[in-house]
């Protein structure tokens, strides 16, 4: 992470106690129905998720997914983290622009970027996580392959193209 990216995203497996390890470097989990692990999102710099933040990181990515899926109707969409009262945003500000904001009890953070930069990233990292896991964790292939569908109709050819009515 040398070079400066106006979005960047990484993945991880593990948790404080034990460490963390890159998805792609990772070995299989434990449990399959709950992946301790992390995602890392700075937009320009600024930490909206880090390894403090980490929960069931499989099924954050793919309420991540849900929420690119729903920008492509709402000018606002939201989750909660699986297992914390943490808040994730996203929020269409004007045209080609969204806030990303997180929020807990105890401290936010946001930054606002380029729609289309940002669901890429996302894409990218998304069907780059999920790929992994489907390696990691064949039993759970079918809903990541589900995740995927929802992070992959939602592109930003289909956000610039979503007016109906």
């Amino acid at each position: 992470m040398s070079n400066y990216a106006a979005v960047s995203i990484a993945s991880y497996l593990g948790n404080p106690s034990r460490g963390f390890t890159l998805v792609t470097k990772a070995t299989p989990p434990h449990d399959p129905d709950y992946i301790d692990g992390a995602i890392d999102l700075f937009v320009h710099g600024v930490p909206i998720l880090d390894r403090e933040l980490w929960d069931c990181v499989d099924q954050l990515w793919a309420y991540i997914c849900n929420m690119v899926e729903e920008l492509r109707t709402q000018e606002k969409t939201y989750s909660y983290f699986p297992d914390q009262p943490v808040k994730l945003t996203f929020k269409r500000i004007r045209a080609g622009q969204i806030l990303v904001s997180l929020n807990w009890p105890t401290e936010g953070r946001q930054a606002v970027v380029e729609e289309d930069l940002f669901l890429e990233q996302l894409q990218e990292s998304g069907r780059e996580f999920f790929e992994q896991m489907k390696d990691l964790v064949p039993i759970n292939t079918g809903a990541y392959d589900e995740a995927l569908a929802r992070l992959t109709s939602a592109g930003p050819e289909a956000t610039s193209s979503s007016s109906s009515g």
